[in-house]
C-alpha cells in the first residue's frame, strides 16, 4: 500500500506546527514565555532558602539594611564610590550563594540597560557642552556627558542590584512578615499577599489556556485569527481575576479575616543581626563621609 501522493505530503507538512514553516506556534510561544516566568519565580524561592550570609538574618534586619545600602547609593555622587557599591552588590550575592553571573545579568539587562538608553542623549554636545572626547558633529560625545551618563547608569545599577537581593535572598512570606513587623498597614500587605498568589496562579491558567489550544490545533492560523483569539482570551483572564478577588474576599470575611496578617513565626534578633547592623550603619556613613569630603566632584 503506498503513501500520499507528493502533493498531499506536501499540504500536511504546512499544516503541521513549527514543521517546515519557521518556527513554533504563538500559543507555544507564549505558553513557553510563562513558563519561563513562574519558572523565575520558583528559582527566587530557592534561592532564598539557602545557607548564605543573607538568608541566615533576622527578616527585618535584611530588609532595612538593604534598602539602608539602596538609599546609600542614590546619596552617592562619586562614580569610583558607585562602582564600589556595585562591587558589594556582588559580594553580597556570593555570600548568599546566589549566582553571580546570573545575578549580574538580571541587573544588567534590565535596570542596566534602562538606564543607558536613558542618559545615552545626554552625553552628546547638543544636550551637555564641554570638551569632546568622540568628534561626530552635532551628535559629539562630551567629556561631562560621558561622567554624567556614567554615574546614573552606575547608581541605577547599584540601587538594583540591591533590591535584586532583597527578592532573591527572602522568600515572599518572610518579606510580608518584616513589613507587618516594621507596622506597615495591614491592607496593604494582605494586598502584596494576595496579589502575588494570584498572579502566579493566573500565570498557569494563561499557560494551559495556550497549550491546551496548541494539543488541540493543527494549522497556525492567520495573523487575525491569532490576534482575535488572543484578545478573546485577555478579556476571559480579566473576567476570571476579578471574579476570583471577589471570591477569595467574601472567603476571608466568611472566615473571620479582620485586617492585619497574622503569622505564627516569631522574630528574634540574635547577636549576628546587631553585628550586621552595626557593620552596615558604619559603612553606609563612611561611604557617604568619604564621597562627600574625599572624592572630586
Amino acid at each position: 500500500m503506498t503513501g500520499p501522493c507528493p502533493c498531499c505530503q506536501a499540504d500536511i507538512a504546512a499544516a503541521l506546527p513549527g514543521k517546515r514553516r519557521g518556527g513554533r506556534s504563538l500559543a507555544r510561544k507564549t505558553a513557553d514565555s510563562i513558563g519561563r516566568a513562574v519558572g523565575e519565580v520558583l528559582e527566587n524561592e530557592e534561592f532564598a532558602t539557602r545557607p548564605g550570609l543573607l538568608q541566615r538574618l533576622d527578616p527585618r534586619v535584611r530588609l532595612l539594611s538593604i534598602v539602608l545600602l539602596a538609599v546609600t547609593a542614590s546619596l552617592v555622587h562619586s562614580i569610583w564610590m558607585l562602582l564600589f557599591l556595585v562591587g558589594v552588590t556582588l559580594v553580597l550575592a556570593a555570600v548568599s550563594r546566589v549566582s553571580v553571573g546570573s545575578f549580574a545579568r538580571k541587573v544588567w539587562a534590565s535596570a542596566g540597560l534602562l538606564a543607558l538608553l536613558i542618559a545615552l542623549p545626554s552625553t552628546t554636545a547638543f544636550i551637555t557642552p564641554g570638551a569632546v572626547v568622540v568628534s561626530l558633529g552635532p551628535l559629539s560625545l562630551t567629556q561631562p556627558g560621558l561622567m554624567g551618563a556614567a554615574t546614573l547608569v552606575t547608581r541605577v545599577v547599584a540601587a538594583a542590584g540591591f533590591s535584586l537581593l532583597i527578592v532573591w535572598t527572602m522568600r515572599w512570606t518572610e518579606l510580608l512578615h518584616a513589613l507587618t513587623a516594621l507596622r506597615l498597614p495591614g491592607v496593604i500587605v494582605a494586598t502584596l499577599a494576595m496579589a502575588h498568589k494570584q498572579i502566579l496562579t493566573l500565570l498557569r491558567t494563561v499557560e494551559q489556556i495556550h497549550l491546551a489550544r496548541e494539543s488541540r490545533t493543527v494549522s497556525r492560523g492567520t495573523t487575525k485569527e491569532n490576534r482575535k483569539w488572543v484578545t478573546e482570551r485577555m478579556a476571559f483572564v480579566v473576567h476570571k481575576s476579578i471574579k476570583t478577588a471577589d471570591d477569595v474576599y467574601d472567603a476571608m470575611l466568611s472566615r473571620g479575616f479582620s485586617g492585619p496578617v497574622r503569622s505564627l513565626v516569631r522574630l528574634r534578633m540574635g547577636l549576628r543581626d546587631w553585628v550586621w547592623v552595626t557593620i552596615c550603619l558604619a559603612g553606609c556613613t563612611a561611604v557617604v563621609l568619604i564621597d562627600r569630603v574625599l572624592m572630586p566632584r
